[in-house]
C-alpha cells in the first residue's frame, strides 16, 4: 500500500515538474517576441494632409493649383495623385472648367478622377455636368460633359446618360453617351447598349462595339448578329470578333457566310478567327475548306490560327 502511494507521489511530481518547465519555457519564448514587438517598424496614422504613401509628401495648395494651370499633363498627373487626399477649394472649380474646355481626353480624365474623391465638391460637380448633358446647346461640350460623367463613376448619371446616347441629335454626343455608360458598367448601362447597336450612324455603333466587351452585364448577344451583314466593314469585323470571344454558336452559319463571301477582308479575317474560336464542326469544315478559294495573306494568316484551336467538345 506504501509502494502504492509513493509511485502515485512520485508521478504527480512529474506532471508538475513537466507543467512548470513549459510555463517556464513559454516565458523565456515571449521575451524576445515582446523585444522585436518593442522595437518593431512604427506604423504612421492615417494622414489627412495628403499623404498617400510614407515617404512622400503631398504638394502644396499653391504647387497644386500651379500645376493645374500650367503644369504639362504628366507633372499635373503626378500632383494630382499625390495630392489626392488634398482638400484643395481653389482646385475644383479650375479642374471643372477642364471638363469641358480641354481637347485632351486623357486631361479630362485625370480631372474627373480627382473630382471624384472630393466628398464636398463631387456631387456639385456632377449635378452641373448633368446639366450641360441635357442643355448645353454646344454638342462639343455635351459630349465632354457626358465623357466627364463616365470618369465620375456615379451611378446616378444613368438616366442622363441614357438620355445622351439614344436621344441626342448629334452622334458625336450619342457616342460619348456609350462610352460613358460602359465605364458605369451596370446592368441598366448593358440594356442601352444592346439598344444602342441599332443607331442609324456607323461611329456609334462602332462605339458600342468598342466598349460591350468591357460591359460584364451584357449578355444579349444575338443582337449581335444583324451587324454580321451591316453596311460598314469595321461594324461587320468588330461584331464577328465579339461574337468569337463569347463563343456564340448560334453565330456559326452567319460567320461561315461572311468567311465565304464578305468583300472586306478584315470582316472575312474576323470571321475566321471567331469561327476557331467557337470551334464547332460546321465552322471547321469551313475554315479547311477556305484557303482553297481565299488569296489575301491577312485572311490566310487568320484562317491558319483559328484552325490551330481547339474544338469545341
Amino acid at each position: 500500500m506504501n509502494t502504492q502511494k509513493q509511485a502515485v507521489k512520485v508521478s504527480w511530481r512529474e506532471d508538475r515538474m513537466k507543467t512548470l518547465s513549459v510555463v517556464m519555457l513559454s516565458a523565456l519564448l515571449s521575451v524576445p517576441a515582446l523585444s522585436a514587438r518593442a522595437d518593431g517598424p512604427k506604423f504612421r496614422e492615417y494622414s489627412r494632409a495628403g499623404e498617400v504613401s510614407p515617404g512622400t509628401q503631398a504638394p502644396t495648395l499653391e504647387g497644386m493649383v500651379e500645376a493645374i494651370k500650367n503644369g504639362s499633363i504628366m507633372r499635373l498627373k503626378a500632383t494630382l495623385e499625390y495630392g489626392e487626399r488634398v482638400l484643395c477649394e481653389e482646385c475644383v472649380p479650375l479642374l471643372h472648367a477642364r471638363l469641358l474646355d480641354t481637347a485632351d481626353d486623357h486631361e479630362r480624365e485625370l480631372a474627373a478622377w480627382w473630382l471624384r474623391r472630393q466628398p464636398f465638391a463631387a456631387p456639385g460637380v456632377l449635378a452641373d455636368l448633368r446639366v450641360v448633358v441635357k442643355k448645353d446647346a454646344s454638342a462639343v461640350h455635351r459630349a465632354r460633359a457626358a465623357h466627364a460623367l463616365g470618369e465620375m463613376m456615379d451611378p446616378g448619371s444613368l438616366p442622363v446618360l441614357q438620355d445622351a446616347a439614344l436621344e441626342d441629335k448629334d452622334a458625336s454626343v450619342r457616342a460619348a453617351g456609350v462610352r460613358a455608360l460602359a465605364r458605369l458598367n451596370s446592368a441598366g448601362a448593358a440594356a442601352v447598349l444592346g439598344d444602342v447597336l441599332a443607331d442609324s450612324n456607323h461611329d456609334v455603333r462602332i462605339a458600342a462595339l468598342e466598349v460591350l466587351i468591357h460591359v460584364g452585364a451584357f449578355r444579349d448577344y444575338e443582337m449581335l448578329l444583324p451587324l454580321l451583314g451591316d453596311s460598314h466593314e469595321d461594324v461587320r469585323a468588330r461584331a464577328a470578333r465579339l461574337l468569337g470571344e463569347h463563343r456564340v454558336s448560334g453565330a456559326e452559319s452567319m460567320l461561315i457566310v461572311v468567311l465565304r463571301g464578305d468583300q472586306s477582308s478584315a470582316a472575312r479575317a474576323a470571321a475566321a478567327w471567331a469561327l476557331g474560336r467557337i470551334g464547332g464542326a460546321a465552322g471547321r469544315d469551313a475554315l479547311i475548306a477556305a484557303p482553297k478559294k481565299e488569296t489575301n495573306e491577312q485572311v490566310l494568316d487568320a484562317i491558319e490560327i483559328a484552325g490551330r484551336m481547339p474544338a469545341r467538345s
